[in-house]
């Protein structure tokens, strides 16, 4: 019952304050869902950079990626935007087979997506590939298939 009045709680406040911000934000919050599904933080450098923190947990693997991303709306469409970025992330993996053996994950990221400010509201949606090419990790030296969905809330 207490976790229905939070959420109502909370659910209101985001709806009521809603109108109060534009279609550009400086940073939001959120989750990313698919490939490194986790949570995520954007913040704007400027109209056009930004700084992105995604942290992925998993029973198996944990990590933290950075990304610079560049970001420009498309040509006739104010609330859809392409993004382009490149980043770094650390963590480390455990394997299956030996409960002993983990590895750090040391490499590098890029990204290429799409952005949508839902008007007049405070929500902005994301699809994006992400592979990553790991340096120091024997189980597998890149990932391709980073493909993700990011759901975020813009604070300010």
């Amino acid at each position: 019952m207490k976790f229905k009045k939070l959420f109502f709680t909370v659910f209101s406040i985001m709806v009521l304050t809603s109108t109060l911000n534009a279609q550009s934000y400086y940073t939001s919050l959120g989750v990313r869902l698919g490939y490194d599904s986790g949570l995520t933080l954007k913040q704007f450098l400027s109209p056009e950079n930004a700084a992105e923190f995604i942290l992925s947990v998993s029973p198996r693997y944990f990590q933290l990626t950075g990304m610079y991303e560049y970001q420009k709306l498309l040509p006739g469409l104010s609330d859809f935007s392409w993004v382009v970025g490149v980043g770094a992330h650390v963590g480390g993996i455990h394997h299956d087979k030996d409960k002993y053996k983990s590895n750090l994950l040391l490499g590098v990221d890029l990204l290429a997506g799409l952005e949508y400010s839902i008007a007049r509201t405070p929500y902005t949606v994301g699809l994006d590939w992400k592979p990553s090419f790991n340096f120091t990790n024997s189980y597998n030296d890149y990932w391709l298939n980073g493909f993700a969905l990011s759901l975020r809330y813009t604070l300010y």
